[in-house]
């Protein structure tokens, strides 16, 4: 018996989906709704106005949306000194879409992320993400709030302009759709200004300032192989048909609150002569390890069934700081009916992380 494992981030839908799926990314082909708090900060500035160009999932079969966005801007600290690291959170107050059709929303199914436009006495572009974590959007209703966090290393002392940008809504709802939204003329009004100042009077005779900074990365995750193969089930017996997932290494650079998810989902296992394995006889018991020193730390997922519907492999949740690199497996075993037709059976188990 062979199991092909692969990665998709988008999955072709099957066709008895293709109806709802049309209407879910309908749905968020908004600007999402995400209505996370943001963090404490200890200056806040006034809401600005500006023209937004988002761009549904294709699958949703609709045009480029142009609305208005309703931003603002907090920092803990108004009043940096040259070498500190400002915590940015950018919150979108309102989207500039609704829910243009009947069909709710679930709750915990969207996670954005954004950038922050830098002017002034430096220039910059701050990535913010946010958590994966919205309450339900009633059809028509409108979207709620959502905050993204992310830092920014002071190099200069002066006036420190702060506009809103570009962000992106991923949802992950039957299938990972993405819809940008972009500042239509660039850049945004400024929605905060706060001053920096050298902190000492300047560097002494005979010195050199000397400044780092730290740069966000990305979520990614790498597989040890993308085939399974699975132990031989004797005719007339069935059982379990047993093997081991290839490896998937996570890793997750971005910095920030936001913590991921990873999940599976399997097809039917077809065989000879059109004989074939529902999905739903295929289980597995998910093991996940911590890399020393990483922020973050995993948790498995459930063991249990894997199915069509797909679960969950491993995660780890959202936290003032998150991040680290993780080892992912899981035991498969796949209930094989006494009297199955001999022959070997494939299915594709299709891993997704957000």
């Amino acid at each position: 018996m062979f199991v092909r494992a692969i990665r998709r981030r988008s999955p072709a839908p099957r066709r008895r989906w293709a109806a709802a799926l049309g209407v879910t990314a309908l749905v968020v082909a908004g600007t999402g709704a995400l209505g996370s708090p943001a963090l404490a900060a200890a200056t806040a500035s006034a809401a600005v106005d500006f023209p937004t160009h988002c761009i549904p999932p294709p699958i949703a079969g609709i045009p480029a949306i142009d609305g208005t966005t309703t931003a603002r801007i907090t920092v803990d600290n108004a009043a940096p000194e040259v070498g500190d690291t400002v915590t940015v959170t950018y919150t979108v107050a309102e989207p500039a879409a609704s829910n243009p059709v009947d069909l709710a929303l679930p709750a915990d199914i969207m996670t954005p992320s954004g950038k922050v436009t830098v002017a002034g006495a430096q220039s910059a572009e701050v990535s913010v993400a946010g958590p994966k974590k919205n309450d339900p959007v009633p059809g028509k209703g409108a979207f709620p709030s959502f905050s993204m966090t992310g830092t920014f290393l002071v190099t200069a002392p002066g006036e420190i302009t702060l506009s809103p940008g570009d962000y992106n809504i991923h949802t992950s709802y039957i299938m990972e759709l993405d819809t940008p939204c972009t500042v239509t003329d660039p850049p945004a009004p400024v929605a905060l200004t706060i001053t920096a100042t050298d902190g000492g009077g300047g560097t002494p005779g005979g010195s050199q300032r000397l400044t780092a900074s730290v740069r966000a990365g990305t979520l990614s995750m790498v597989q040890d192989g993308d085939a399974v193969e699975m132990s031989a089930v004797d005719f007339g017996r069935g059982g379990a048909s047993r093997g081991s997932l290839r490896t998937v290494t996570v890793e997750d650079y971005r910095g920030g609150p936001a913590g991921w998810s990873l999940t599976g989902r399997v097809t039917d296992f077809r065989g000879p002569g059109g004989a074939s394995i529902g999905a739903g006889a295929l289980s597995w018991t998910p093991v996940c390890a911590t890399k020393p020193g990483s922020p973050s730390t995993c948790a498995a997922g459930s063991a249990g069934t894997v199915g069509g519907a797909g679960a969950t492999l491993a995660s780890t949740p959202d936290g003032a700081s998150t991040g680290g690199e993780f080892t992912v497996d899981a035991r498969l075993a796949l209930n094989v009916p006494a009297y199955t037709a001999t022959g070997a059976y494939s299915g594709v188990l299709t891993l997704t992380l957000t």
